[in-house]
């Protein structure tokens, strides 16, 4: 007797590339590559005297800032199937690092105030 072949059944074109591009090797690669740029990019910024070199070493670490914090914050809003507070964990961590670090001056840097410019009435 003829029976039908089985057929899976199908997932959806969204289920697919979450599987894809969110599995956890995926993550954990562009979390590495996220932070290999930073690195390099401070590393090139703080040992050049060139302000063009500077400028590309910032540009290599928005980048790497980029790939880290954009894989954190969409790898947790996709990622359902992580516990709630590892989620909560990483939105917090990656809103922390572009407060702290930022794409490009920083927030340290941005705060800096040179106190001789201060004029202060009566001193």
């Amino acid at each position: 007797m003829y029976q039908p072949v089985y057929q899976p059944p199908q997932k959806s074109t969204g289920e697919l590339l979450k599987n894809l591009l969110f599995s956890n090797m995926m993550m954990v690669l562009w979390i590495g590559l996220g932070l290999l740029l930073l690195w390099l990019g401070a590393l090139v910024w703080g040992l050049s005297d060139d302000p063009d070199v500077d400028d590309f070493g910032m540009a290599i670490r928005s980048i790497g800032m980029l790939a880290l914090a954009g894989t954190l914050m969409i790898g947790a809003l996709a990622r359902q199937d992580f516990d709630r507070w590892i989620r909560v964990t990483m939105i917090l961590s990656a809103t922390l690092m572009l407060i702290f670090i930022g794409f490009w001056t920083g927030f340290w840097t941005f705060l800096s105030i040179d106190i001789p410019d201060i004029n202060i009435p009566g001193l």
